[in-house]
């Protein structure tokens, strides 16, 4: 066991970048591992987004989580009984201070502290600037920034005059102040759902231009949340196919078309739903207009949409307000261009959406959006991190490579679909495996609460359930060699 009053060179520590869900995930598995580590945030306090003291947070006060208790605790450390179903943003930020507490991670935690730069020279060995202005050497980077560094708009955004206020959704902080205002969010995803809904409450007209249509999930199936219910899938939906899940899902809030939104562009069992209980109750309403894609720009900020619907043809409005929920741009501006080279898509390529190809010092967090939420994925990214970190320090302390980490580096040089995905691989956590085997009491499950607000933006989507698995399976050559 480490000394914790020992002082451990910087050169001889992993530098976790940012203390949300992910970056305390990482801690944690890195400390199970007694793997040497700071972690920084330009925050006060951990929690990431979920700090409510954050101005930089795309979370608002009264936002609605769209993943339950069940999906949105640590395996090693419950969440109270005395939380709802569906934690407020407020009470996560209670539940993520306490579990860095309890293990100890506030220790390494260094708050008010931004990352300016981290450039690599060699292999393990990376210079680190600081917003202190100090500089400081480590072996390895996890940065586990999340996904709303990089904003992102659309072209015509450029074209709007000033008269016309904007918003991405990462500023959205609730509806006050609308009052006989007319609204246009833009965005076909969660975040636009949501503050479509948010800004109904108080705005004179509230439209929402979708460039693709999505199924309308409700946060309980037949009285159980909804992401449980699509994790006992086929089972609590049916079974049988895809048509029976919709057929289950439009009996208890309708189809998005019939209500005048969108046709979804993929089946249910496929598709990035939205999970809400009153957008479409608001749409029928009449306080949430559908609209279709924008396709000009007016020189008074009027704007030519598509209709929907009935109303086909171009359509024009003049709004007060425009909300791009068009989510994120992938990458890290304290990372060099060049460090993680980019897809033909325009995607960071990285294995297994954290892994950089060639690299085990560098390891980055967050580049990815799942339906249902991604940061169960992301504490299986931490975990590999964590063994992965170890094996090197291990290896450079003069022990042979082990065949768990060659053959790591063998997958991460080819294609994820050649990841073995053997069917009923449903090991828990880091923390709670060591746990277990030390003979703590079983838990229910490590995973986290989801990104808030992914929207449609350049951050990749990936199937969850496929990626979930080739990451057990890569963590299983670890746990197997432990």
């Amino acid at each position: 066991m480490t000394d914790p009053h020992v002082q451990i060179p910087t050169r001889e520590k992993v530098l976790i970048i940012g203390a949300g869900p992910a970056g305390l995930a990482a801690a944690a598995a890195l400390k199970a591992l007694e793997v040497p580590f700071d972690m920084v945030d330009r925050a006060r306090h951990v929690g990431g987004i979920w700090d409510p003291e954050r101005e930089d947070t795309p979370v608002w006060p009264a936002m609605d989580m769209v993943s339950s208790r069940e999906f949105t605790q640590f395996e090693d450390m419950l969440q109270p009984v005395s939380f709802p179903e569906y934690l407020s943003p407020g009470q996560m930020a209670k539940y993520l201070r306490a579990y860095a507490a309890h293990h100890g991670l506030t220790d390494h935690f260094r708050p008010r502290l931004a990352v300016r730069s981290a450039r690599p020279f060699e292999e393990g060995v990376w210079q680190v600037e600081f917003s202190s202005g100090h500089i400081a050497v480590y072996r390895a980077v996890i940065s586990a920034h999340g996904i709303s560094e990089r904003p992102h708009r659309p072209d015509w955004a450029a074209e709007l005059p000033s008269s016309v206020r904007v918003l991405h959704a990462k500023d959205w902080t609730g509806p006050d102040g609308l009052e006989g205002q007319r609204v246009l969010v833009v965005g076909s995803g969660q975040s636009a759902a949501d503050i479509s809904v948010d800004a109904a409450r108080r705005a004179l007209e509230v439209r929402w231009s979708m460039r693709t249509g999505h199924w309308v999930v409700p946060r309980r199936i037949a009285g159980v949340p909804g992401d449980v219910a699509a994790s006992r899938e086929p089972s609590a939906l049916g079974g049988l196919n895809a048509r029976i899940a919709e057929t289950v899902v439009a009996r208890a809030v309708g189809r998005p078309q019939d209500a005048g939104l969108p046709r979804p562009a993929a089946g249910l069992l496929e598709d990035s739903v939205i999970v809400s209980d009153d957008v479409l109750d608001r749409v029928r309403e009449g306080r949430i207009t559908p609209a279709g894609e924008v396709t000009g720009v007016g020189p008074d900020g009027g704007i030519t949409h598509l209709g929907t619907g009935h109303h086909a043809g171009h359509l024009r409005y003049v709004p007060d307000l425009i909300v791009f929920a068009t989510g994120y741009e992938s990458g890290a501006d304290h990372l060099p261009q060049d460090v993680v080279p980019r897809t033909a898509a325009g995607d960071l390529d990285l294995f297994l959406g954290a892994f950089a190809r060639g690299r085990d010092d560098l390891v980055i967090l967050g580049q990815q959006r799942v339906s249902g939420g991604a940061l169960p994925l992301l504490v299986q990214q931490a975990d590999i991190a964590a063994y992965l970190l170890a094996a090197t320090r291990e290896q450079s302390a003069g022990a042979p490579s082990s065949a768990a980490l060659e053959e790591f580096r063998r997958l991460r040089a080819g294609s994820e679909s050649a990841v073995p995905t053997p069917a009923g691989s449903s090991r828990g956590g880091l923390r709670g495996r060591l746990s277990d085997a030390l003979g703590a009491r079983p838990s229910a499950g490590r995973a986290i609460a989801p990104a808030a607000g992914a929207g449609e933006g350049l951050v990749p989507a990936v199937d969850r359930g496929t990626q979930l698995a080739r990451l057990r399976a890569v963590r299983a050559l670890f746990d197997d060699a432990a």
